[in-house]
């Protein structure tokens, strides 16, 4: 069966410029899975690879037509650095009634709960089936290795949290969500103090005590900042699915090609309103330098695909292993793409 090439031209440009309603959000993908595991399973899942850094070029076109899944030839592009892009989040919330201190019952310590962004630190999960806030900041104390008693650690203030983490002050989470405080030590002491060090460490939120890990230990400080709780909101999430495919062993040190495949899975076409910036990482941290992707179109249309064939290099000192490859995009109008979502990436064996 033969096909008309102008058929087809002419079907895209109606694809292109037909007008376009809201495309309907997505649930917030993060609170959808961690509203519904529970505490046991939330520390299984906790990950902890070490980062490295990829680099890559990718193009973006708008190519679909509604009903038509096939996706346009591979080709290899390039890209060019680029600043870190204001990524969309979820809106600030307004205080709602506290959470009940008797509802709290553990800390968490999250090492790495998404790839695509939430920080290391202290985390609690309010045991609530309605919206409630946490406002305020807890006591910490410890035991004082040096004579085995109980006290509390001097308080000092450190000023601003001075990182890339947003966060949204005060904690009003959902069921399921977890809120946030982050502990700094300071090891600079005034005239005449000593520094000390604390085991068993607890926070202490009005009459909750909430025992930390018995891992986390206070070593030669002169106090610490506890900051307020705070929530960081996950971000906005465009209407797009991608995926990425890459051989499954890759040689540290060597350059290798892999895909990624962005499908718009509704009838509207999706506009970015400028080409996105992308950054593809090894492991769960999503540091990988940012890149513009040199692109001539900003729209996909309804039910549509585009499909390239990248080049990364898998960094020369990459432990030999299993990792995965996380492939992340951060589109114009700000919403964020993640690729294998569900899998915290790709899998990959990196050799030597």
């Amino acid at each position: 069966m033969s096909i008309d090439p102008q058929t087809i031209e002419e079907d895209l440009r109606t694809a292109m410029h037909a007008g376009s309603s809201a495309i309907a959000a997505w649930p917030d993908p993060v609170a959808r899975v961690e509203a519904g595991v529970t505490r046991r399973r939330r520390r299984t899942l906790l990950v902890t690879s070490a980062a490295a850094v990829l680099t890559a070029g990718v193009a973006f076109a708008g190519v679909g037509i509604a009903g038509h899944r096939e996706p346009p030839p591979n080709s290899i592009v390039s890209a060019e650095p680029a600043a870190a892009p204001t990524i969309a989040r979820r809106s600030p919330r307004a205080a709602v009634q506290p959470c009940r201190l008797d509802r709290v019952d553990e800390v968490d310590w999250i090492v790495q709960s998404a790839p695509w962004g939430l920080s290391t630190g202290f985390a609690v999960r309010p045991n609530e089936s309605e919206r409630c806030t946490m406002t305020g900041r807890p006591v910490l104390s410890g035991v004082n290795t040096a004579t085995g008693r109980s006290e509390p650690v001097t308080v000092v203030n450190l000023g601003p949290l001075e990182d890339d983490v947003t966060r949204q002050f005060p904690a009003t989470v959902d069921p399921g969500e977890p809120a946030r405080v982050k502990i700094r030590s300071s090891t600079t002491c005034p005239a005449g103090q000593k520094p000390k060090s604390y085991r068993d460490l607890v926070l202490t939120f009005g009459e909750k005590k909430l025992p930390l890990s018995g891992s986390n230990k206070l070593t030669g400080v002169c106090g610490a900042d506890v900051s307020q709780w705070y929530v960081e909101p996950p971000m906005d999430y465009a209407s797009l699915n991608a995926t990425v495919k890459a051989p499954a062993v890759l040689r540290a040190g060597e350059e290798f090609s892999y895909t990624v495949t962005i499908d718009n899975v509704f009838p509207d076409k999706y506009k970015s309103g400028s080409c996105p910036v992308f950054r593809l990482s090894v492991a769960a941290d999503g540091t990988g330098p940012w890149q513009r992707i040199n692109c001539e179109e900003t729209t996909i249309g309804g039910r549509g695909s585009v499909e390239f064939t990248l080049p990364g290099t898998i960094p020369a000192d990459v432990e030999p292993g299993r990792h995965k490859l996380t492939w992340m995009a951060a589109m114009g109008n700000g919403e964020a793409v993640i690729a294998d979502m569900g899998t915290d990436g790709t899998a990959v064996t990196v050799t030597r």
